[in-house]
């Protein structure tokens, strides 16, 4: 038999104000805006759905962590690569949101990335939908996080790149009861 999927909480964009609420200052302060931003999203759709704890972490995301991977190629570049930046690789890379929601949440069940550009997060959300219809899974919070930092943007328009992704962190969390 198959389960029924019902959308029990859904997050968009939380301001930079609610971020003390989730978050450590002291504890997140290497951390740049789009990991904050998507890390208070997501713990914020999972504290609205009640659930506690997801049984699936799934993010999707179309670039990762730009900010992040742009300080470590210009450091590699100006500085070379005998600088030590451990820091901006670790954080540099696609799955660093899902990852650090795992770990906030204490979460050790399926933590998921899809980066498949424009189609990322529904990538996320069929993943999600077909392990809870088929009872592999209970809940899942399906999360979609992309930056557009100024650099990025200025280059795009310089070649005439036109792009639909978007500067935003969604979350939304999936059951297969209704709440």
């Amino acid at each position: 038999m198959e389960n029924k999927v019902y959308v029990i909480a859904e997050v968009d964009n939380v301001s930079e104000t609610e971020y003390r609420e989730y978050l450590n200052p002291i504890k997140t302060r290497r951390y740049g805006r789009f990991l904050k931003r998507g890390l208070v999203t997501a713990m914020k759709a999972i504290k609205i759905s009640g659930i506690g704890q997801p049984d699936a972490i799934i993010n999707g995301t179309a670039l990762g962590c730009v900010e992040n991977s742009e300080r470590l190629l210009t450091a590699l570049s100006v500085e070379g690569e005998s600088v030590s930046m451990p820091t901006n690789f670790m954080q540099s890379t696609h799955n660093t949101i899902a990852s650090l929601i795992g770990m906030y949440t204490h979460n050790h069940g399926y933590n998921c990335t899809y980066s498949h550009k424009n189609i990322s997060f529904e990538s996320g959300m069929l993943d999600a939908y077909m392990q809870i219809k088929l009872g592999k899974i209970k809940t899942a919070l399906v999360c979609a996080n992309d930056e557009i930092t100024q650099d990025l943007h200025s280059k795009a328009d310089k070649v005439g790149f036109k792009s639909t992704v978007k500067d935003r962190s969604y979350a939304v969390v999936l059951s297969s009861e209704s709440h």
